[in-house]
């Protein structure tokens, strides 16, 4: 690989998309502790700062809980209750991990659209995708076109129609009006013979 090519494959953003961050801070764990201590309740957070701050830390970011159970070897049941006790922290964190991971999205987006240009220059590469790839990234991309230019992602339609009752007295308004005629039909053939 020449030093061109390898420099157009780093991109200056894609040094800044990473992954989800497990590991918290320092000053996040002092952070809980300092709560934990100001509560004067013999809290978990007093005696598991770590374990509470990484919870914490991970509820933010969207991890499952049965990740965190594994992670930190909490309770379900006390990591809703560090959830609950610690809402506003987890508020102002998802707000955080919002931004980081709109940045990360913003570069593998650029990431995608470079890797279509390449694509498109190599028939040969673009042969080797299956359809229902490419089907599954243009309808990604078509989503996120139109939640950023203020277009519903998704549309639910309610339609107000005829009731089943209403099509049931239908027909059989439409069964009697035939049997009727059927019936008069009879008549006029009788008396014409």
């Amino acid at each position: 690989m020449t030093e061109k090519q390898k420099n157009h494959n780093r991109t200056p953003n894609s040094r800044t998309a990473k992954a989800p961050i497990v590991e918290c801070p320092p000053e996040f764990v002092a952070e809980i502790m300092k709560r934990g201590d100001e509560s004067g309740l013999p809290v978990i957070e007093k005696r598991n700062p770590q374990g509470c701050a990484t919870a914490l830390w991970m509820l933010a970011q969207g991890f499952p809980r049965t990740r965190i159970r594994e992670k930190t070897g909490l309770s379900t049941a006390c990591i809703n209750r560090l959830g609950f006790r610690h809402s506003d922290t987890l508020e102002s964190k998802r707000k955080d991990f919002a931004m980081a991971y709109a940045h990360a999205a913003q570069t593998y987006t650029d990431l995608c659209m470079e890797k279509a240009d390449q694509l498109m220059d190599n028939p040969d590469q673009l042969a080797a995708i299956s359809p229902d790839r490419l089907a599954l990234t243009v309808g990604i991309f078509t989503d996120k076109a139109a939640q950023l230019s203020g277009m519903a992602s998704a549309i639910v339609e309610y339609r107000k129609g005829t009731s089943v009752e209403d099509a049931s007295i239908a027909i059989a308004e439409a069964r009697a009006r035939i049997a009727e005629r059927m019936k008069m039909q009879a008549i006029e053939a009788e008396i014409i013979e």
